[in-house]
């Protein structure tokens, strides 16, 4: 028998046009996403149902009461979005309290969370941390994957580099009580992935539900618009032509993230990342700028 997982994706922004008209909106870029993972990283193959609540326009959300007796969703997922999370907007502020709530009981222990891009600030925002512009500037950098090992003393510690689409100026620059940094692209974004210890909430700043192509219009939106500096845009461009689609590791990701909300996949991080330099210790993984 197969296993199920039954998730809520907030969404919290449409794509532009451009986007919207080749890749569809974000419910139908995560629905893709998971079931390639779903088909082509899990050995054991998982039953997903969806439900999408507009947390912008209409403000819906997930009923807490029938969350807690009927255990109506194993996971919830916060999408990304062109706002910022550290704004102060009546939505944003509603969304901020929805995640708090969640991360007390019962639900605490019943479902598990998910943000991604702006959905990893907005977590690391209602657990106590902070985010901002990244006074680095913009972050689209892709990086060939490395795989390697470094000894501290008798210790050997595996550290490998991903390969994720990523487009976004705003960073974590504190991390919330009881939550780990896993990843890094220091010394531009240090914390670029969250686990909190108790294994409720997992996070990535990139975008694995974005295929090349998403990050190529975008890019090529903002840098016509002035948006992102003319020359940094152009250099990312021709990484993405001259890279291979086959590299990209979102499928590898979001796998990860389906095993994380079956529980089949506790973390334990023992060590953080230094924020100053980046390096790292024990479960913490490196992605891009090695």
């Amino acid at each position: 028998m197969s296993k199920k997982l039954n998730l809520a994706l907030l969404v919290c922004d449409t794509p532009k046009p451009e986007v919207l008209e080749k890749y569809g909106d974000y419910p139908n870029m995560f629905t893709n996403v998971f079931s390639r993972a779903n088909r082509n990283e899990l050995k054991n193959k998982v039953e997903i149902t969806w439900q999408y609540f507009d947390v912008v326009h209409k403000q819906e959300y997930p009923d807490l009461r029938d969350l807690a007796d009927n255990h109506t969703f194993d996971g919830i997922v916060i999408s990304g979005s062109a706002s910022s999370a550290y704004m102060d907007e009546p939505w944003i502020l509603k969304l901020i309290q929805f995640v708090h709530k969640l991360r007390a009981e019962p639900y605490r222990s019943q479902v598990k969370l998910v943000g991604v891009c702006f959905g990893h600030q907005i977590i690391a925002r209602a657990c106590g941390g902070s985010c901002e512009k990244n006074p680095n500037g913009w972050e689209v950098k892709r990086e060939k994957k490395r795989k390697g090992m470094e000894r501290k003393g008798k210790k050997k510690h595996y550290l490998f580099t991903l390969l994720m689409n990523q487009v976004h100026q705003d960073h974590v620059n504190s991390l919330p009580p009881g939550f780990h940094s896993l990843a890094t692209t220091a010394p531009h974004t240090p914390i670029h992935s969250l686990l909190s210890d108790d294994n409720q909430c997992i996070t990535v700043q990139g975008h694995p539900e974005f295929v090349r192509e998403v990050v190529r219009i975008l890019l090529t939106i903002r840098r016509d618009a002035g948006i992102v500096p003319k020359d940094y845009a152009n250099e990312q461009l021709k990484k993405l032509e001259d890279e291979s689609a086959n590299d990209d590791d979102d499928e590898w990701i979001i796998s990860k993230f389906i095993d994380f909300i079956l529980g089949e996949l506790p973390i334990v991080p023992k060590d953080d990342i230094d924020l100053s330099t980046g390096k790292t210790f024990g479960n913490n993984i490196l992605i891009g700028n090695d």
